[in-house]
């Protein structure tokens, strides 16, 4: 992995940091997709138009912020090497301040390696699989399997399919056509969702510039800034 270069990127998460530090938990700091109807889209096109869009590798720096009941935490600054088709990356979280790693781990098809965590981090729960979990929920599963239950709204195409123990649906929109939401349920109730936003295009791929973890059970936001893209 390749080391973070610290100092050339202050400048730009100083500003990003300082900005998500004055919302509160009502303000999404992102621009939402612009939503279009969407009667003359064909839920296969779009599925299959967005699925080629992705990268299946990826090397991003991200600022990371934790929101717990409207109180903002800018926690870190993240770096994330991952391969989509293996189910595997490497995450290191870096102080925004002095620089220092606060954590590293990896996983590989679901098995999880804390490499490193400073205590506080580690004193309470397992820190090294929740880290894991928002990752998985952010990068990877954005694709609707092929026979998913697909509905048509005015400016929505939700597909909805079968997840051990309860259903995920994903919601495309825009003209884009891409993805914007994708939502966990269990017994009629929703888990966690994430959102995602403001796309841009590097080398033919998407990548959401903002995304925002939203976990309804424990009632935090993990908001995702992308600072830059090295692969």
């Amino acid at each position: 992995m390749q080391k973070l270069e610290i100092p050339t990127l202050l400048k730009h998460i100083t500003a990003g940091l300082y900005i998500l530090c004055l919302t509160g938990c009502t303000i999404i700091p992102f621009q939402k997709t612009a939503l279009v109807p969407v009667e003359l889209f064909d839920p296969t096109d779009v599925r299959q138009q967005f699925a080629g869009s992705l990268p299946s590798e990826f090397q991003l720096v991200t600022s990371i912020e934790f929101m717990y009941k409207r109180h903002s935490i800018p926690s870190a600054i993240g770096y994330i090497d991952a391969d989509i088709k293996n189910k595997s990356f490497t995450v290191a979280g870096i102080n925004p301040i002095g620089g220092c790693t606060l954590f590293e781990l990896s996983m590989k098809k679901d098995k999880v390696d804390c490499r490193f965590a400073i205590e506080e981090f580690t004193r309470y729960g397992d820190f090294a699989n929740a880290v894991a979990d928002n990752i998985k929920k952010a990068y990877f599963d954005c694709i609707p399997a092929a026979g998913a239950n697909v509905v048509k709204k005015k400016h929505t195409i939700i597909f909805s399919q079968p997840k051990v123990p309860g259903t995920m649906e994903y919601v495309f929109a825009g003209a884009d056509k891409v993805l914007i939401e994708k939502n966990y349920y269990e017994n009629n109730s929703k888990v966690w969702s994430v959102f995602y936003y403001e796309y841009q295009k590097v080398n033919e791929k998407l990548y959401p510039a903002g995304i925002i973890i939203k976990h309804y059970q424990y009632k935090y936001n993990l908001i995702v800034r992308l600072l830059e893209i090295r692969a």
